[in-house]
């Protein structure tokens, strides 16, 4: 998977991870570290293969789509803005120059856009569903001592953590 090692040997991808971490060390609810993007990343894939769904899109764009994701959460805590639109936007660069075609660019961005769960999101691409999928999934939330305090954990779907 050379573009992801790529993405992975990008010094801003890096930079974005550190700022979420900074930004969330001392959060109480779940963060958004390398280990979230890369766990959203493998469940995305997971999830497509088990869907019979493996040749719509390459292992790389769906990784691409997960590592990505969430790295203008950090952002979102300065200014209020959503994080989804921020990590799309810092994501193209980081794309291009790891080799991504101008059509898995688009399918990758759309996705990032769409991950979050928005009211004003009525009907995702394929991989912007795959992508909210995984980002739901990859949280333990049953297991969180913030559980009852978080926004989120009534509106996990039963059985969280189960393929669905």
């Amino acid at each position: 998977m050379e573009k992801i090692n790529k993405i992975l040997n990008d010094r801003r991808f890096w930079e974005y991870v550190e700022k979420n971490n900074n930004a969330e060390k001392n959060r109480r609810y779940c963060k958004h570290s390398f280990e979230h993007l890369l766990s959203v990343a493998r469940i995305a894939y997971i999830l497509l293969l088990e869907k019979g769904l493996g040749s719509d899109f390459s292992r790389e764009t769906v990784y691409a789509s997960g590592l990505l994701h969430d790295i203008g959460r950090w952002k979102e805590y300065e200014t209020g803005e959503d994080h989804a639109l921020l990590s799309a936007q810092l994501s193209s660069e980081i794309l291009k120059e790891a080799g991504f075609e101008k059509s898995d660019i688009t399918s990758i961005i759309g996705a990032i856009k769409e991950h979050r769960s928005s009211e004003d999101i009525i009907k995702r691409t394929l991989l912007g569903d795959i992508l909210h999928r995984a980002d739901t999934l990859s949280r333990a939330c049953w297991q969180c001592p913030a559980r009852e305090s978080c926004y989120k954990y009534d509106k996990m779907p039963a059985g969280q953590g189960l393929l669905y």
